[in-house]
């Protein structure tokens, strides 16, 4: 019980339904304060008293009330715990949609994030995976990029007139340093990569991906003059 005032004060610093990240919350704060065994027996104690929620494995929040009962976190702000201050990125259909390339709901928000310690977690309908990069605003746009290219055959309604307005944008944000960054930490398809070389070359973008590519491969992917084709139909 001697560390209990130490974890509830900390604890107290968080806003009602604002994700606590226990690992993070530790190693950031706590740990030259309190033993970690000490740490996790206070979180269980306070859950068991109703103090905290665990929402997920070593992920907690302090329980928003109201007169229906306890609140749970929305989507929006478990997504924010793991995005704010360049942590991380929403992909998948709910960035297809933000980016109008098609008008398809998801069922389920795919995050990727550095403040993740593990693989991949599931809370609620939010499903994150651990990237560790520094996710400023030139890394942010080159991985919606990479994502939109490596995932363009499964888009469902994809509208092509959209398409090639993000290709064009991204052809001309393109930052050498910052791809090799991204690569270096998580692997694309050779196809997404020979994508990406395709729409530079469409549009007279200087890049030396051809390094990353096989002259004996053929990569599946569309070309851009079929794109302009499909757009105009």
């Amino acid at each position: 019980m001697k560390g209990n005032p130490i974890v509830r004060n900390s604890i107290a610093e968080f806003e009602a339904n604002e994700l606590i990240i226990a690992s993070k919350l530790y190693k950031e704060k706590l740990s030259g304060q309190i033993s970690e065994a000490a740490y996790y027996k206070t979180l269980q104690r306070m859950c068991e008293s109703g103090e905290l929620v665990k929402i997920a494995k070593g992920t907690y929040h302090l329980p928003k009330v109201s007169k229906y009962g306890i609140v749970p976190p929305s989507e929006k702000e478990i997504v924010t715990a793991f995005t704010e201050n360049e942590t991380g990125t929403v992909i998948g259909y709910s960035l297809y949609n933000a980016l109008n390339l098609t008008t398809q709901i998801p069922k389920t928000i795919t995050v990727m994030s550095s403040a993740l310690e593990g693989l991949t977690k599931s809370i609620r309908n939010v499903i994150v995976y651990q990237v560790p990069l520094e996710f400023s605003k030139e890394i942010t746009s080159m991985i919606h990029g990479l994502e939109v290219l490596q995932n363009f055959n499964s888009i469902q309604d994809i509208n092509y007139s959209a398409f090639l307005k993000f290709s064009e944008e991204l052809a001309l944000s393109y930052n050498p340093e910052i791809f090799e960054e991204i690569v270096n930490t998580k692997t694309y398809k050779k196809s997404t990569i020979s994508f990406l070389y395709e729409i530079l070359n469409y549009y007279n973008v200087q890049n030396n991906l051809n390094k990353y590519l096989s002259a004996l491969s053929e990569y599946k992917h569309p070309k851009m003059e079929e794109l302009y084709e499909a757009a105009r139909v």
